[in-house]
Formats: structure tokens, sequence, C-alpha cells
């Protein structure tokens, strides 16, 4: 497939906020976030800051994106439409939270302070915070299983037709917003928690794994598909060209039948699983040996992770190719 660039910054984006929304999601939850105000309020605009900036950019491909609130009627077939019906949701209680934290913000002596902080019962506030929480950490790695799905669902692209396509989305998403919750911890001050970042480590190299099997996958031969498969025949019909289909290239070819040589493809892997993964891990346990530049080697670990990511994601695209390229 041509790789669009809108579709590359819409995933990149939305999953690193949505990972950063389930990590804060999940820590509020079982009540492990020792955060500030300050810091939380900061990690959830971020995060719907870059869940907001990577769904506008989605629509950046599309001919009429005006009209894109009609996908969401579709959500009992539509893996799209289900995507974009829980992003939607998504921020119902991200802003919950914000209007909670926020509250805990303004001065105590404040007569709308006393009187929202009646209202909310504030000896309460804690299971508040874990329930909403929980339920955004919940729907944020769901709308990440949704985008996953819709790729995974088509059986016209052999490559994205996968059992490990959503569980790679969902742990890239998970990884990021970890990655970026570290970095964000260094940089308000807080001692980096080191249960976090052998979690974060962990997921690096199950990220790695699941991606080297799926490039194994990519380069099994043919998929298994035919030429029949590509014009709608039955899997055991004999289809045999006795002439092109087109004399010059056409839009189908363009489009869905984007080609990359395999040598590149494969340095291209190398970069990814380097920057993505390796690097990432390696940076974080410096942290280990020298706290004190936890602050530098978390920013660094974030950096690489993004730039091999957007290669990863690339790839993911431009490696793939739909069944109507074996008739044309």
């Amino acid at each position: 497939m041509n790789p669009a660039y809108s579709v590359i910054l819409f995933t990149v984006l939305s999953g690193v906020g949505y990972g950063l929304l389930a990590v804060l999601g999940l820590l509020c939850l079982f009540s492990l976030n020792a955060a500030s105000v300050l810091m939380n309020i900061s990690v959830l605009l971020i995060s719907l800051i870059l869940i907001t900036a990577g769904l506008i950019s989605s629509t950046s491909h599309l001919g009429r994106p005006e009209r894109a609130w009609r996908a969401l009627s579709q959500w009992r077939t539509s893996w799209l439409s289900r995507e974009g019906v829980l992003a939607v949701l998504t921020y119902v209680p991200a802003l919950l939270l914000a209007l909670i934290w926020g509250i805990e913000f303004v001065p105590e002596n404040s007569v709308l302070w006393a009187e929202l902080w009646a209202e909310l019962w504030k000896d309460e506030i804690q299971t508040y915070i874990s329930v909403i929480g929980g339920v955004a950490g919940l729907f944020a790695i769901s709308t990440v299983f949704c985008t996953g799905q819709i790729y995974a669902s088509l059986r016209t692209i052999p490559a994205w037709h996968y059992s490990l396509t959503t569980p790679i989305y969902c742990v890239l998403s998970i990884t990021s917003g970890l990655l970026l919750w570290i970095f964000l911890s260094a940089l308000f001050g807080y001692d980096v928690n080191q249960i976090i970042m052998v979690i974060t480590i962990g997921m690096l190299e199950a990220s790695l794994i699941l991606k080297w099997v799926y490039w194994r996958y990519v380069d099994s031969a043919e998929f298994g598909v035919t030429k029949a498969d590509a014009i709608g025949f039955e899997t055991q019909t004999q289809v045999q060209n006795l002439e092109p289909a087109n004399q010059t290239q056409n839009y189908l070819m363009r489009e869905m039948g984007y080609h990359i040589a395999r040598k590149h493809a494969l340095k291209l892997r190398r970069y990814a699983a380097l920057a993505g993964f390796i690097m990432p891990a390696l940076l974080l346990l410096l942290i280990f040996v020298n706290p004190s530049y936890a602050l530098v080697f978390s920013f660094a670990a974030i950096i690489s992770y993004l730039f091999g990511l957007l290669i990863e994601r690339w790839l993911f695209f431009a490696e793939a190719k739909h069944i109507v390229t074996l008739y044309y």
C-alpha cells in the first residue's frame, strides 16, 4: 500500500496519546499514582493533545473531511466506526478527570472550590478518580484495539490479515505511554519507579519479538492467495492472464501495489528494531546505573522510540499489498 503520511501520523500520535492515557488510567485504577495534581493534569493534557492531533491528521487524506462524522453510524458492523465512537467516548472520562484535578488545583479559600468539593464528597474523591481513570484507560486501549482490527479484518491484504496485527498495535501503544510517563516523571522531579521501568523494558523486548514474528510472516510466500482470489472466483478455479489488464500503471497499482525493494525493507527493519526497541531499552538500563541522569536518558529513549516507531509504521503500510495486484 502507498504509505499515506496522514495515516502514519494518526496511528503514531494517537497511539502514543492513548497509550499515555491508558497508563495514567491504570495507575489511578490500582491507586498507584503518587504524582502531584499538576503532573496528572499535564499528563492528561499531553495525552489529549496527541490524541486530538492524530485524529485531525487522519482526516487530511479524505476528499470530504466534513463528512467524516458519518463513519460513526456503522458501529454494529465496522471496526472503523467502532474506533470513531470509542475515540469520542474516551474524551468523557478524560475530561471528568481533568475537572476533578482542576477542582483540587483551585485555592482552598475559594468559594467555588468549597462548593464543588462539597458536592463531590471530598472524602470519597479517590474512589471517583480510580473508577473514572479505569474507564478512561479501558476506552483508550479499546480504541487502539479497534484501530488494529481495522487492518487485521481486511482479508484482501494478507500482510495485515494476521493474528498479531492487533496485539502489536496495543503493545506498541502501551509501551509508548510507559516511556512517556517515565520521561514526564523525571521532568517533574520524581524518582522513576523501578517497577515501571522493568515493565517498560519487558514491553520493549516483547514488541521486538512480536515484530520479528510479524516480519517473518510478511516474508512468507504469497500468503496462500491466488489470482482467483483477486477477482473473486473460487480458490480452486484456475485463472490465467491472457493479456495485461492495463498497458500503463493505473490507480490501483500505484496505491495498492506500492513496491519497496527487499534489501531496503531489511535495512529499514534493522533501523526500526535498533531505534525503536533496542536503544530505548539500553537507555532505560542506564537510568538504573546513574539515576541522576534519568531525565536525559528517558528523553533520549522516547525520541529514539518515536523515530523507530515512524519507520515501523511506514513499513507496515509499504510492505502490504492488496491481492488485486495479482490480477493487475
